[in-house]
């Protein structure tokens, strides 16, 4: 027979931190629980505790301070999608929030737990990636903040201590002029998940005709999101021709070691990733 699991509860984060520390890696934290379901029917994991956030205030607020969006740890990707304040000032990330899954899944998966599961596979951590996102970490210490390129580690693995609870993530409100687009390619059907994820940002010189600034980030294609600032600066002070944007693509194809599943092999991921990132930076630098 199963071992019980323990259900918790808590009211506050610190509440939350004392928990974490007495069950250690045996125990789990449940947002949304969209992927800790299935990962507890396939029994993937086998926790002592699950932990929930949802009686704990101030998780679910979308707010801009100090130049930062806000999201917190439960905020759900309908929330995201549907903001007034996202749209307005990250509307790359509302469109983002908008194309994951279906409707169902929008409506109880959480910026928290699409973040702390690292899925590979998942979409809003390349756009998060692209706009120098930082996540709010909170353990025994104190609050501190990790910059999303150092938060990912590996397949299903993150910066976070077993004693820390991601709270919120925060999201540099992109320059005036800045013009961002995600593009999702998908294989199987429009609700999968992405074959390859490419988000690019392109900030338009003054003169209208040569690039500020462009960053593009890669997801679903390896184990993590992949951006390569180097390439990136290979667009700084040109313009955004056919030129530019093919040798972007193709050194961001040739250099991300992609990997292989039910959504394609490393080979055809790679020459997806050289056509989206060449796409996901003509549809940016065209935007109105």
């Amino acid at each position: 027979m199963a071992a019980a699991v323990a259900f918790l509860q808590p009211t506050s984060i610190a509440e939350t931190i004392d928990s974490l520390t007495a069950y250690g890696e045996d125990a789990r934290i449940v947002a949304g629980g969209t992927a800790l379901t299935i990962m507890l029917r396939e029994g993937l994991i086998h926790p002592t505790a699950l932990i929930s956030l949802n009686d704990i205030p101030g998780l679910r607020a979308i707010e801009v301070a100090d130049g930062y969006l806000r999201l917190g740890a439960l905020v759900t990707h309908r929330d995201v999608h549907t903001s007034n304040l996202v749209q307005k000032t990250a509307p790359m990330l509302a469109n983002t929030f908008g194309v994951v899954g279906n409707v169902r899944i929008r409506n109880v998966a959480t910026v928290g737990g699409v973040l702390a599961e690292a899925d590979y596979a998942s979409d809003p951590p390349a756009v998060f990636l692209a706009l120098d996102a930082s996540i709010e970490a909170t353990g025994p210490g104190g609050v501190r903040h990790i910059p999303i390129a150092d938060f990912f580690i590996g397949f299903y693995q993150t910066a976070l201590a077993p004693d820390e609870v991601l709270t919120a993530v925060r999201v540099p409100i992109p320059p005036l002029g800045t013009r961002g687009m995600y593009e999702k390619y998908v294989t199987r059907s429009s609700e999968d998940r992405p074959c390859v994820g490419v988000a690019a940002t392109v900030r338009v010189a003054p003169d209208g005709h040569t690039c500020d600034e462009l960053r593009v980030a890669v997801g679903a294609a390896a184990e993590t999101p992949q951006r390569f600032a180097d390439v990136e600066q290979l667009a700084r002070g040109a313009p955004l021709d056919d030129d530019v944007v093919n040798t972007i693509a193709d050194a961001y194809a040739n250099r991300i070691d992609t990997l292989a599943d039910m959504r394609g092999s490393a080979w055809y991921r790679s020459e997806m990733v050289r056509v989206w990132v060449r796409r996901a930076i003509e549809h940016a630098r065209d935007l109105e």
